[in-house]
């Protein structure tokens, strides 16, 4: 062994608490080895095999094994092995001390989890050099640890802060404000794909290049170049000035997908400033960007996924009301006496099958209820000129619709009396205002409360707006013959319209006993499948027995 003592070693960058464990069989050696070390700033311990410095290690916390490859009941590689498997010592620097020529023991070691090597006989400058040198990676990768493990604390910290909103743009502004923050970036934006391809940023926060404007879409080249590229992986550009990609000065960018059921639903972008290993530092906290992308994705993916329902559905429902999707079919209101016609009621059916209600709650939800309305109004009142003559035409009106809209137009087009009806479902807030729509329209519209007996605001409606008919809901019409209790509110209600001066229409009339027991409880008029069946404006022409579609349609 070579005990070159000359020149210097060298001292620790920084004082060292944990000591240097020593194993070798040889007691000079290890006498050696730790004066060496010793003189060189480090403190040691000693073993004599491998059963003892496993010992020593579960009772010291070392820095460093310098640990020979040959020795009695367990060698190095043994020793190795049995360090990499506890957590305490997975990770703890290990330098195989083994003779020149035994490649084999030097394989076997590298192979169980040593970090280096140093051949038998030992230089001493070496020695000390190769330790400092390996402590000096365990410190800057204990050090890169912590730094991410505090990174991702104050990550998870930030998403902590964050309140999600059905509106997923509010939710994304205060993503980027806690995130950019907590991770000390210059910029931070968050970005969705929206129809053909376009990228339009959702919010951004920090520093960024005026082409990235919440709301507004990305220039389609740069879209379309940023899509493709974050569609293979996370994308690091450092001076992209050069490449075309974004403004002069811009530093360093990473664009990461945002990763949905279907593929890529956005990106992330981050953006620090420039420095001369900016790519390196971005390439480095990657795995930290991976999982907040993750993170971020599942935040804001139920939002915009509603989003893109509600604008998909909307748009749907305006292509169906440009290209008036839909029929107006008519059911007569008749005289329960002789079953004269004195009147219909419009209802809509819509071309791809779905139930008018359905239809009428969703325009509601995507806020087109008025224009619904509006459209299937005109389609009704146009085609009331095929009615016949003599009689009023009946049309379903929402309260928010009648303070909102101009009918003063619309409803003198039918050439007839109209029936506002008025659901029981629908609120009224403000009865004075309604009043006065209504008076404004004319004498030859009046108003009736549809569905009367289905909820809670018949009689404040009744009261408040005095109409000129009230709907029996067809519930209390539906065997009203066999159900004396029902009589008896019937007529109770009989009583009511007469003082008030108001008629009463039964609806949903389906039996002859039906008929029979309202016209003997004073109701006057009815409608139902007795008298016919909702049809379009073809079947009414034809008389009370046509129209085959029309009997497959519901009222």
């Amino acid at each position: 062994m070579t005990d070159d003592m000359t020149g210097d070693r060298g001292r620790p960058s920084a004082g060292l608490v944990a000591p240097i464990l020593i194993v070798d069989d040889e007691p000079v050696v290890r006498a050696l080895f730790a004066r060496v070390l010793q003189e060189a700033g480090y403190a040691a311990l000693e073993a004599a095999d491998g059963i003892e410095a496993l010992e020593l290690l579960e009772r010291h916390e070392v820095a460093l094994v310098l640990l020979d490859s040959t020795m009695p009941r367990l060698d190095g590689a043994g020793v190795i092995r049995a360090m990499r498997a506890r957590p305490a010592t997975r990770t703890l620097p290990v330098i195989l001390v083994t003779a020149k020529a035994n490649l084999e023991d030097r394989v076997a070691g590298l192979e169980a989890g040593a970090d280096d090597y140093l051949a038998k006989p030992v230089v001493l400058d070496e020695l000390v050099a190769r330790v400092g040198a390996q402590l000096r990676h365990h410190a800057a990768w204990t050090e890169a640890v912590a730094r991410e493990a505090a990174e991702r604390r104050a990550m998870t910290a930030a998403l902590r802060r964050v309140r999600t909103d059905d509106v997923p743009e509010h939710t994304a502004r205060t993503l980027v404000a806690e995130l950019r923050l907590a991770l000390g970036l210059e910029g931070l934006a968050l970005a969705s794909y929206g129809p053909e391809g376009a990228l339009i940023p959702l919010a951004v926060d920090g520093s960024w290049p005026g082409r990235f404007r919440p709301g507004d879409p990305v220039e389609a080249g740069l879209a379309r170049r940023l899509r493709d590229r974050v569609a293979h992986g996370p994308w690091v550009l450092d001076h992209p000035a050069r490449g075309g990609d974004a403004a002069p000065g811009l530093g360093t960018v990473a664009a990461l997908p945002l990763e949905g059921s279907d593929g890529p639903f956005g990106l992330l972008a981050l953006r620090v400033a420039s420095a001369p290993d900016g790519a390196r530092a971005f390439a480095r906290r990657m795995p930290l960007f991976l999982d907040l992308a993750d993170l971020v994705a599942a935040l804001l993916r139920p939002g915009l996924e509603a989003d893109a329902a509600h604008r998909h559905a909307r748009a749907a429902l305006e292509g169906i009301i440009a290209a008036r999707a839909f029929v107006p079919y008519f059911q007569p209101v008749v005289s329960l006496t002789d079953r004269s016609v004195v009147g219909h009621e419009a209802l809509t059916r819509f071309s791809d099958g779905t139930a008018p209600d359905t239809r009428f709650a969703d325009a509601a939800r995507l806020g087109l209820s008025d224009e619904l309305e509006r459209a299937t109004l005109a389609a009704a009142v146009g085609a009331a000129d095929g009615l016949p003559g003599g009689t009023f035409l009946a049309l379903n009106v929402s309260p928010s619709f009648l303070l909102g809209a101009d009918l003063s137009e619309l409803l003198p087009g039918a050439g007839r009396d109209i029936v506002l009806e008025i659901t029981e479902h629908a609120p009224v807030h403000d009865y004075a205002a309604l009043r006065a729509a209504l008076e404004r329209l004319g004498p030859r519209v009046r108003v009736a409360v549809d569905d009367a007996g289905s909820g809670y605001a018949s009689l404040r409606h009744i009261l408040a707006l005095r109409p000129a008919f009230v709907k029996l809901d067809m519930g209390w019409v539906r065997d009203i013959d066999a159900d004396p209790a029902r009589q008896a509110l019937v007529a109770g209600l009989v009583h009511f319209a007469v003082e008030v001066g108001c008629a009463l229409i039964g609806e949903g009339i389906e039996t002859e006993a039906e008929r029979s027991t309202l016209r003997r409880l004073g109701v006057t008029l009815g409608q139902g499948y007795l008298f016919r069946r909702p049809a379009s404006l073809v079947a009414v022409a034809g008389g009370p027995t046509a129209s085959a579609s029309g009997a497959a349609v519901g009222a």
